[in-house]
């Protein structure tokens, strides 16, 4: 898998406004507005000195990983064709004096100071002013909602802000993607895989350690943080084919009542959410090299399903490939790779 590369050197017959803009939207992301940049005499100048460099890679699910580098800019907006999710950015490097905010993210009448380490996140939906007045090199990751664990989203969604980068979850969060950033170039699928889960539960895990991010109010919050201990133990357990909601009621000290209720606050069901990280655990496992010794009802039985026919229906049903036509298809891509 080659990483999408773009540098506006290498595009100087158009306006280099224009041509950034049109490289944004291919990003996904809203309009930009060129700043000036100080030249060499110490005046403010649109067209000379203008940086425009991306390196992107998208992962299995989805996920875009985009590292940006350029000149002072404004990012305003939301791209009119945005779909429901999450993204995050991360300032790697900027210029300009000690102590100095390197940006500054605005968004519904608030504002956040946004310097290198910290983490800007919010909703994919919402609109948002990311002001750059300095050159600069960004990890920018959107993650839509088909990539995300439903927990992360439901029943609330992400508020735009700034996450800093004190010690514990964010920090490691912080750690993470400035080691993706200065990686993308040797990502190749396999890895991609194991970046999609690590990313996802460090920022569900961000999310429940700040308020501000689990929608503010503590009704919404325990309802999240009880939603991601309730996934986590079920994710623990998907071996067991005889796992029920009872007995997961149980060991998570709630009735089955309670239980459903959480569920449905999320839009699923037990039954639903069980089948479906069943499903994506065996996905996994027949792309992956490091399973091709199994065959594929040993795959199914490995993670809790007790009939092979149910399981390839359900299988064809939720990836429109059987298993075995995805196994062959993953397996001959990771070979060509």
């Amino acid at each position: 898998m080659q990483p999408w590369t773009f540098d506006l050197i290498n595009h100087t017959d158009q306006p280099a406004a224009y041509v950034w803009r049109q490289t944004l939207a291919r990003l996904s992301l809203p309009e930009a507005t060129l700043l000036p940049t100080m030249n060499t005499e110490h005046r403010f100048d649109l067209r000379q000195n203008t940086v425009g460099r991306v390196i992107q890679v998208v992962t299995p699910l989805g996920i875009e990983i985009t590292r940006l580098t350029g000149s002072p800019q404004r990012i305003a907006g939301r791209y009119s064709a945005q779909t429901d999710g999450v993204w995050l950015a991360l300032l790697l490097s900027e210029e300009g004096p000690a102590g100095a905010p390197a940006a500054m993210l605005e968004s519904g009448g608030k504002s956040w100071p946004f310097s290198a380490g910290s983490i800007a996140c919010g909703s994919l939906a919402t609109d948002a002013v990311l002001t750059l007045p300095r050159f600069f090199s960004m990890l920018y990751v959107r993650l839509p909602r088909l990539a995300l664990h439903f927990r992360l989203l439901a029943p609330t969604p992400l508020r735009v802000g700034v996450l800093d980068p004190s010690p514990g979850i964010r920090q490691v969060l912080a750690g993470f993607l400035q080691s993706l950033g200065g990686s993308l170039e040797a990502m190749d699928v396999r890895q991609l895989r194991a970046i999609e889960l690590s990313l996802s539960e460090l920022l569900i895990g961000c999310v429940l350690s700040d308020p501000a991010y689990g929608g503010g109010d503590r009704p919404f919050n325990r309802r999240i943080a009880a939603m991601h201990s309730l996934c986590q133990l079920i994710e623990s357990e998907l071996t067991d084919p005889d796992l029920t909601m009872t007995a997961v009621a149980r060991k998570h000290g709630i009735s089955p009542r309670s239980l459903q209720k959480l569920f449905a606050s999320t839009g699923q069901n037990f039954s639903q959410y069980l089948r479906q990280r069943r499903l994506a655990r065996c996905h996994d496992d027949l792309a992956s090299p490091h399973s091709a010794h199994l065959s594929i009802s040993e795959i199914c039985f490995r993670w809790g399903f007790n009939d092979a026919a149910h399981f390839s229906r359900s299988f064809r049903y939720t990836y429109e490939m059987t298993p075995r036509e995805w196994r062959r298809y993953s397996l001959d891509k990771a070979t060509e790779e």
